[in-house]
């Protein structure tokens, strides 16, 4: 499924085959997200643990590199709120509603095959679909989350077409302390005894703490207002050397709670999406221009 949309033509007329390459990774780290293979970590031990939470530290950019393109791709186009709920609110709420009719019956079928009891009533199908809580639809959530993201869409326009650099850094930065910063410092709280900082139930900020608007007002900067030609090797560099600043900060996070180590994988999962995507887009427009011609890159 296209959740990105489907024109992917610059205006230069040249496919952006990156896209795909993004899409084509996620797609497979959310598939390593459900095996066995993602957990290995738990069980391990000495360098093979390291190994272990690194790949699974990187396994989940999956989702935000997938919101990321969808940032990217929708956030350009001029529709009205009228033609996002005809072309794409309403596709994806037919999805939800046919795949999770899918699943209940299924479940209903099950139960009867194994003489269990389950009661079907379109009642409870319904207020479980608007709920997202029946019966083995649990990774359905994304369809939800996009959903949000799409009634948002033409709001997260006006304010991507008006988006700074220095007003995507404020945004990068909220993110930054919201979601890295606090966790770290409470875990060192819990460590040390002291009193964790707990922030009021009713603050909120939410194109910065929120997956389905800050993962595609990112998207939309990096693709549109980021020149990958012109990054200079001192970025490159930064970059690089942040990536392996939170990799390590990731794992010393998750060994230091091993009960909770689990909650740590996305400490920095948006600064692992961010380099995903900025390199990719380099190795396949700069590095090896040949794949956005459609010929085999040597």
């Amino acid at each position: 499924m296209n959740y990105g949309g489907r024109r992917q033509i610059g205006q230069s007329g040249m496919k952006k085959v990156y896209y795909e390459w993004l899409r084509c990774i996620a797609c497979f780290l959310v598939i390593f997200n459900h095996l066995k293979g993602y957990r290995l970590f738990m069980d391990a031990s000495g360098i093979k643990q390291i190994c272990y939470i690194i790949l699974s530290v990187l396994t989940k950019i999956n989702v935000p590199v997938f919101f990321m393109v969808s940032g990217a791709l929708l956030l350009e186009k001029q529709e009205d709120f009228r033609i996002v709920f005809k072309k794409r609110i309403s596709r994806i709420g037919l999805v939800i509603l046919l795949f999770e009719a899918g699943i209940y019956t299924e479940c209903m079928l099950y139960a009867r095959a194994q003489g269990t009891p389950f009661v079907f009533t379109m009642k409870r199908f319904f207020y479980g679909m608007l709920a997202g809580n029946l019966e083995e639809t649990g990774a359905y959530w994304y369809l939800y989350a996009y959903l949000g993201f799409l009634f948002m869409l033409p709001f997260l326009r006006k304010i991507a077409r008006q988006m700074s650099r220095q007003d995507f850094y404020i945004l990068f930065a909220l993110h930054f302390v919201l979601m890295s910063l606090l966790p770290i410092l409470n875990l060192y709280l819990r460590i040390t005894g002291g009193e964790e900082i707990a922030l009021a139930k009713w603050f909120s900020v939410s194109l910065a703490s929120y997956s389905p608007f800050f993962y595609p007002l990112a998207g939309y900067y990096l693709d549109h207002r980021v020149d990958i030609r012109l990054l200079s090797r001192k970025r490159w560099t930064a970059l690089i050397a942040a990536v392996f600043m939170g990799l390590l900060l990731s794992c010393l996070c998750i060994l230091g709670e091993e009960a909770a180590g689990e909650n740590y994988l996305t400490l920095f999962d948006y600064l692992f999406a961010a380099a995903a995507f900025l390199f990719i887009k380099y190795t396949v427009t700069v590095r090896f221009p040949a794949l956005s011609a459609g010929k085999c890159a040597m």
